[in-house]
């Protein structure tokens, strides 16, 4: 398992066109469309991303810790400790540059907007310095007030972070439970929706229900509420040691992953129930993994070649990155003024027609972005990341 597996570049690409296709309707779609709850799931494209984040940095993680290994193949404390810091380092320098950059560009347009043109802007941010401090250090996940008031979907990379800088603790836990008794280690990402369960139901009793997990609140973006979901990425890895998506019959991965798709849009697109949206990003992370399943399964198999149209997703998914960056100024900017054009001397639109219009191009335009945004991390990863 030395190269990483080319059906993540296509998770990625689902995921990246899943959230391109939730945040383009911010500016376009009424509440009265019938499709805006169906449409709005593609948010959950973010969950399909942690999982593939999980079992990638097992790949990261195995690569650099061989060269802290002592010669007996072993990784005591003190070099694990060492090879942990120099990991988040590195997950944090590969991040940061793009971040900031967009974050500088979102800060000037709205000082161009809101302070000079008197116009509001597709995404109107905190400027505040407290927020902009804990964005660009990546503590952000931790503070409900600067979560998701920074950057356009920042709460993403927030929540990320902190997965990124547990995930040594978390790989050694599976590691050691998987060289003990391997089939054990399944049992980790429910204990870990348990823990998190009991967690938020407490601070949300704690809080007076102030704090409560419904959809895109804190607690929803909150890092234990996505734990569940990003280990299920490195359990996939470890039991893919041993074959397993290979030996799972592709018609049952296939079936399990439509099964529980199906029950997450219906709890998705039904009223909200008693702490649903604290179980919900475990489970749509449990239909991806059976989909990442059937995706390795048909890799390993060579059952099929790639087209034009899924070369194309997978290559979103090596731009992945670079396309989360700069969709705002499509997905937000430039379609909140769009319809603003629309509608300026009362002219009425078919919202449902012209989101699906703009999808396509919106797509392209952000791939082209991505591209460009992706040259230029590339340049800066090569002169300030650690090497190795």
């Amino acid at each position: 398992m030395k190269k990483q597996l080319g059906a993540l570049n296509l998770l990625k690409g689902i995921g990246i066109l899943m959230i391109i296709m939730v945040h383009n309707r911010h500016f376009i779609m009424k509440d009265m469309t019938g499709l805006r709850q169906l449409i709005n799931y593609g948010q959950m494209g973010c969950q399909l991303f942690f999982l593939v984040s999980g079992m990638s940095l097992c790949y990261a993680w195995t690569h650099l810790s061989t060269k802290y290994e002592s010669p007996d193949g072993t990784l005591p404390l003190r070099q694990r400790l060492a090879c942990s810091g120099r990991f988040i380092l590195r997950r944090y320098l590969r991040l940061a540059p793009g971040f900031v950059i967009i974050l500088c560009i979102n800060y000037l347009l709205n000082v161009l907007f809101l302070d000079i043109l008197d116009h509001s802007p597709g995404f109107i941010m905190k400027r505040e310095p407290a927020a902009i401090i804990t964005n660009v250090l990546f503590v952000h996940g931790f503070f409900p007030d600067y979560i998701n008031t920074v950057f356009p979907g920042g709460w993403y990379i927030g929540t990320t972070f902190i997965l990124y800088a547990l995930f040594p603790l978390l790989f050694f836990l599976f590691e050691k439970l998987f060289a003990r008794a391997c089939a054990l280690i399944v049992l980790i990402p429910p204990v870990l929706l348990l823990l998190n369960y009991l967690l938020l139901k407490h601070i949300a009793i704690a809080t007076q229900y102030e704090y409560y997990p419904y959809n895109n609140s804190f607690l929803y973006y909150f890092f234990t509420n996505q734990l569940p979901c990003f280990s299920l990425g490195i359990l996939l890895y470890f039991q893919e040691k041993t074959d397993f998506s290979k030996k799972c019959p592709l018609p049952v991965s296939l079936a399990l992953s439509a099964v529980l798709c199906y029950w997450c849009v219906y709890r998705y697109i039904t009223p909200e129930r008693n702490f649903i949206y604290a179980l919900l990003p475990s489970v749509v992370g449990l239909s991806f993994y059976w989909l990442a399943v059937s995706l390795i399964h048909i890799e390993k198999k060579n059952a099929a070649h790639p087209n034009a149209f899924t070369g194309f997703i997978a290559s979103c998914g090596k731009n992945s990155y670079g396309m989360y960056l700069v969709h705002a100024f499509i997905s937000w900017y430039a379609l909140k003024d769009l319809s603003y054009f629309l509608t300026i001397n009362g002219y009425e639109y078919n919202d449902l027609l012209l989101y699906c219009i703009v999808y396509l191009p919106s797509v392209f335009a952000i791939y082209a972005l991505g591209l460009c945004m992706k040259k230029i991390l590339d340049k800066i990863d090569k002169k300030i990341r650690p090497s190795g």
